[in-house]
């Protein structure tokens, strides 16, 4: 049975400020098209009336990040979900994104991407995974690092290098 100290939620803070930042990034405005009422983001989809069906993945993918980071400062499985969370999150939020410049329609102006007012969302979303799977993968360094070294359990030793003479019967 699991001690009441290991239930006990240990944020990463480094994960846990990734993914919350990313799921900032997705809901906040990322851009809109001149002479529309319509922001693209991962909010205006997830509040569409039929839901945002696929797109709702994202967040799904993020709410795993989060959980998941909570414990990640104490449990190797926590930091790996965590990890998993930001990978599914790093595939849809792309998918979701490129989906909203699909309905971007071509203007008269050669670079009518330029012209568009891009909003805080989409930097916001990059540095969100980008510092959620960082944390994420410090995390299962640590974790793994700190279970090797667990009193009572011995820490293998390292095989010989071609260099070194093997040990002596």
């Amino acid at each position: 049975m699991e001690s009441e100290e290991s239930l006990r939620p240990a944020p990463d803070a480094a994960l846990l400020a990734g993914s919350l930042i990313a799921v900032a990034g997705y809901l906040l405005p990322w851009f809109s098209q001149d002479g529309y009422a319509w922001s693209y983001s991962g909010w205006a989809y997830a509040s569409l009336s039929s839901g945002g069906g696929w797109t709702l993945l994202t967040l799904a993918f993020l709410a795993v990040a989060v959980v998941a980071s909570l414990w990640a400062g104490r449990s190797l499985a926590a930091a790996m979900w965590s990890v998993v969370g930001t990978a599914g999150a790093g595939v849809f939020a792309p998918a979701v994104v490129a989906a909203s410049f699909s309905h971007v329609s071509e203007g008269s102006a050669l670079n009518y991407l330029a012209s568009m007012p891009f909003d805080i969302g989409l930097p916001l979303l990059a540095v969100g995974l980008g510092l959620a799977l960082a944390g994420g993968c410090r995390a299962i360094a640590v974790a793994v690092l700190r279970e090797a070294r667990e009193p009572g359990r011995p820490v293998p030793d390292a095989p010989p290098t071609p260099t070194e003479p093997p040990p002596a019967p």
